[in-house]
């Protein structure tokens, strides 16, 4: 299932110090978040690539079966901006019907171009050899501003509502690029939020890098 954009600013019920994770809740494991940075950092380096290609996007199977979705609405827009921030967006999916929050995620990315600033987003679907699927999911955007615009409007409104309905937990990392979403500097952790549906209310932790 893809990931969607869930860039929502809510406001946690705790905080961890860095490198630290709540025993209870595994999805919260620091050695994950940091194999979160690492799937960032390849697709950030892909998004490199395409732009130095010329500025390919779209949907695409590579050699290697892995499945990409890269979306940017003005790849000039997006070779000019530096520093930019990001959000990676990694979910632990409940075995349910995806197909209502993938509608969602798909109507926003066939109109991306009306959401000022933000500048791009990649998501790719790596198959594993136990028949389940590695997801990596990387938006970039101009500025905190442009986040915090995207957040007020309303099909991703819907998408994080929804989120509890399709999720156990998520991990929601905020990076800094500070050469752009194609500099040679690879994403700096900023800060992650992680959320855990399983409680009501949710709990929701911010753990600094």
């Amino acid at each position: 299932m893809d990931g969607d954009i869930l860039v929502d600013m809510a406001t946690p019920t705790t905080e961890l110090p860095p490198r630290t994770g709540d025993p209870a809740r595994p999805f919260t494991e620091p050695s994950l978040s940091d194999a979160d940075v690492e799937i960032l950092a390849r697709l950030h380096a892909g998004l490199a690539a395409h732009a130095a290609d010329g500025g390919s996007a779209g949907r695409w199977t590579d050699a290697a079966g892995a499945i990409h979705w890269l979306v940017v609405p003005d790849w000039e827009a997006l070779r000019g901006t530096a520093p930019a921030v990001g959000v990676g967006f990694f979910g632990q999916a409940l075995d349910v019907d995806h197909e209502p929050i993938n509608v969602v995620e798909t109507e926003m990315m066939e109109r991306l171009e009306r959401y000022p600033g933000l500048l791009a987003y990649y998501n790719v679907e790596w198959p594993q050899p136990d028949g389940t699927s590695q997801w990596g999911n990387l938006v970039v955007f101009r500025d905190r501003t442009a986040i915090d615009r995207l957040n007020h409007e309303a099909l991703h409104r819907t998408a994080v509502d929804r989120s509890p309905l399709h999720y156990d937990s998520l991990r929601l990392h905020r990076i800094v690029l500070p050469e752009g979403g194609i500099g040679p500097t690879p994403p700096q952790l900023d800060e992650s939020l992680l959320f855990d549906f399983r409680t009501d209310p949710t709990w929701i932790a911010l753990r600094p890098a």
